[in-house]
């Protein structure tokens, strides 16, 4: 199958998934990946971003979370299309026709015969109730819609906003732009094709919705993904996960963004700064050799590290222990932490203990656990904390656990 494929030279894609009119996560999201188009010593000197449609909101119900009382987020379509446009003029981006913005087409323009919409839905998309008193400037936008491509082919990787079919793709082509011109770039409808493309009855409505509006993206044996050879991101779909590709070959980057809480998510595909790359090779690139990015990314070892803490607190908190008075505590603080300093130790740090020592914290906890006479609970206690919070991968962590934790239950029991 031919394509335009769009040459790249030692440049990373940053793939954006579904805007939604969200400039405020938009731009926090170039912050992170260090994007600034007034810093040359910023990663845009080695960096093209690629939106992959629908930078407009359809309705502002989209955006309501019915479980919060939040007030609506807030929607800049024009100041986001102004900047998304701008990257794209001075060729630090790319972007693609979402459905959206193909609705927008719909609505906004009139067939050349009848003079009837090419789309007569029950009511307006947003971005054209917004701009309902300022027609000159709705068509202005509604041309730079016009003239986005449909797809992206990098050669080791391809982009589109729904759904990527090979028969579908070579169809679509008769009727695409093959080169950039003035008024149009490549892989982008051709204008006099425009009118087909909204009626039902013609071949190119099909071919359109099944780029632009795949029913589903579930992966049965017909689906035109289950097939794929090159690796495609596509976006339209809203996930409710945590960022992750589908497959070696198919990665989704919407995560539904218009909810307030969130994240406007991109993925990094850094094989186009591999100059070995080309096409004939393709078929050996794989999704996992990217990366997702977005604002409050957690990492996995700080997500356990600090659920492990809240969960051990939570269980010191339900212990029945008896009450000592404060000079006996003390003293039994002060020999829980001797222990844990030479017994324990699994940092090897081999110190005594003062304010600012890592088990410093440890020892109010443990010594809970101790007069509560559950040598059980207490060697699961110190074994969790030091392979999930202290991170230590020591060979002899569990017995040197369960010799601690059981000194120290005999110790406790002293003091009742």
């Amino acid at each position: 199958m031919q394509t335009h494929i769009q040459e790249i030279c030692n440049v990373s894609l940053y793939f954006i998934g579904d805007v939604y009119g969200r400039l405020d996560k938009l731009t926090e999201l170039l912050t992170e990946i260090d994007f600034d188009i007034d810093d040359p010593e910023s990663s845009i000197q080695f960096v093209k971003l690629v939106f992959c449609g629908n930078l407009l909101a359809k309705h502002n119900s989209d955006h309501c979370d019915s479980s919060t009382t939040d007030s609506q987020p807030e929607i800049e379509h024009l100041a986001l299309l102004k900047m998304v446009k701008l990257l794209v003029d001075k060729g630090h981006a790319y972007c693609l026709l979402g459905q959206h913005e193909y609705e927008v087409i719909g609505w906004s323009k009139h067939h050349p015969i009848t003079d009837n919409p090419y789309l007569e839905a029950s009511s307006a998309p947003l971005f054209n109730q917004e701009l309902q008193h300022s027609q000159a400037l709705l068509f202005e936008w509604v041309d730079w819609f016009m003239a986005l491509p449909i797809y992206m082919d990098f050669g080791h990787i391809r982009a589109i906003h729904a759904c990527w079919d090979d028969k579908v793709i070579k169809s679509l082509n008769a009727y695409l732009t093959g080169e950039a011109s003035n008024d149009a770039q490549p892989n982008s409808l051709s204008q006099q094709f425009w009118p087909a493309a909204f009626d039902s009855q013609h071949p190119l409505n099909k071919l359109i919705a099944t780029c632009l509006d795949y029913p589903t993206m579930t992966l049965t044996e017909l689906h035109p993904h289950s097939a794929l050879k090159v690796p495609v991101v596509i976006g339209h779909y809203p996930q409710d996960t945590y960022p992750d590709i589908i497959n070696e070959q198919l990665v989704c980057i919407n995560y539904n963004p218009a909810k307030q809480d969130y994240p406007l998510v991109s993925f990094a595909w850094h094989q186009g700064r591999k100059k070995s790359l080309d096409v004939e090779s393709a078929q050996d690139a794989q999704m996992s050799l990217g990366e997702f990015c977005f604002i409050d990314q957690p990492s996995a070892e700080e997500c356990i590290a600090e659920g492990t803490e809240n969960l051990l607190d939570a269980i010191v908190s339900t212990l029945d222990t008896p009450q000592l008075d404060e000079a006996a505590l003390i003293r039994l603080h002060e020999k829980v932490a001797i222990s844990l300093c030479t017994e324990w130790d699994p940092l090897g740090i081999k110190q005594t203990m003062h304010a600012r020592h890592p088990y410093q914290p440890l020892v109010k906890p443990v010594t809970q656990l101790a007069l509560a006479q559950d040598t059980d609970k207490l060697t699961a206690y110190l074994a969790i904390v030091s392979r999930f919070q202290l991170e230590t991968d020591n060979d002899n962590l569990e017995n040197s656990s369960l010799k601690t934790a059981y000194k120290l239950t005999r110790l406790a029991n002293n003091y009742l």
